[in-house]
């Protein structure tokens, strides 16, 4: 898991994404993490978000080619997209276009809000239609070379509700049980002799020695949820860029990643600059651009601001980043 550090290594630059990537050594990024534009007619300021289809796609489709160039063999790309209620299939359109170029190794789904029984966590943009549903979430698409690159699944976990699965000590005992001959652990129980007792009980603690101590965490799955703090200046908070997304997004993918510190950290569409914030903040070398001098600007500043900001795993952390100009 990567260590935190107070010294920043990052750079955030006024580039055309595909100009910058084309211009670095090829494998030379150990992850990327980013969110491109949805196409959705988003008023960026200098990016026109609503391209014909067709053109959208063949551009990220040379984008995600630069991508698969600058990365390395065992790195990591997480492609964040969202989409509409009058257009929800970008996502998947986009993620074709990716995999053209990628395996997909994991879907997950990025929950911003969720409700659990009459209690609402996290925060969403509510609407009012007789058609649809208030959307909640937004996928992340986890994409590598191979399809098979090893992953940190403890860095991003949960604690055990149940503390004997640290030691996996009863699993083991019905194993050892069978391998004796009995049908269960109620079977050994009940019709064990003490030498069978004494021989069960040697070997399981021999390998329970083997096995060691096991990190008091366990997979959490494909949904993370990750709300957004409540936003009292957005001017100040998340600067005039019109799609942001939380700090502790970029920062959990790192860690999944098992990304090590001072790992090279790509963002094409840096927007206000988040991805480079987590970057900087669990001490990454991070490399961010934009098209849009004043995204550009305010990210920069951002990063001067912020200082290291609370991790996820000090509490849920937030900030902006999100759709970001097009590159």
């Amino acid at each position: 898991m990567p260590k935190k550090t107070d010294a920043p290594q990052v750079t955030i630059l006024q580039a055309d994404c595909r100009t910058w990537m084309q211009s670095q050594r090829p494998g030379s990024i150990r992850c990327v993490i980013t969110s491109p534009p949805y196409n959705l007619g988003i008023a960026y300021s200098a990016y026109e978000d609503t391209a014909p289809r067709r053109d959208y796609l063949s551009w990220l489709d040379g984008v995600f080619q630069d991508v698969r160039r600058v990365l390395a063999d065992d790195g990591h790309f997480f492609l964040n997209v969202g989409y509409s209620n009058t257009d929800p299939s970008v996502d998947f359109e986009v993620a074709s276009v990716a995999r053209k170029h990628f395996e997909l190794q994991n879907r997950i789904t990025w929950v911003k809000s969720i409700t659990i029984g009459d209690e609402t966590h996290g925060h969403f943009k509510p609407i009012n239609s007789p058609r649809f549903l208030n959307a909640t979430n937004e996928l992340v698409f986890h994409l590598t070379k191979s399809g098979s690159v090893p992953v940190d699944r403890q860095a991003v976990g949960v604690p055990y509700k149940w503390k004997c699965n640290l030691d996996k000590r009863g699993r083991i005992r019905g194993r050892l049980a069978k391998k004796l001959g009995f049908a269960n652990w109620r079977d050994f129980e009940s019709n064990a002799s003490s030498a069978q007792r004494a021989a069960l009980d040697e070997e399981l603690e021999l390998r329970v020695e083997r096995l060691g101590q096991v990190q008091d965490r366990r997979c959490r799955g494909n949904s993370w949820f990750i709300p957004y703090d409540t936003i009292r200046d957005r001017e100040l908070e998340r600067g005039t860029h019109p799609a942001t997304f939380p700090v502790a997004l970029p920062e959990m993918c790192m860690r999944f990643a098992a990304c090590p510190a001072g790992a090279v950290i790509y963002d094409p569409f840096v927007g206000s600059g988040t991805t480079m914030i987590a970057a900087r903040d669990l001490g990454m070398a991070g490399v961010g651009t934009d098209i849009d001098e004043g995204y550009v600007a305010y990210a920069n500043a951002r990063l001067v601001a912020t200082g290291r900001q609370p991790g996820l795993f000090d509490r849920v952390a937030t900030g902006s980043n999100g759709q970001h100009v097009a590159g």
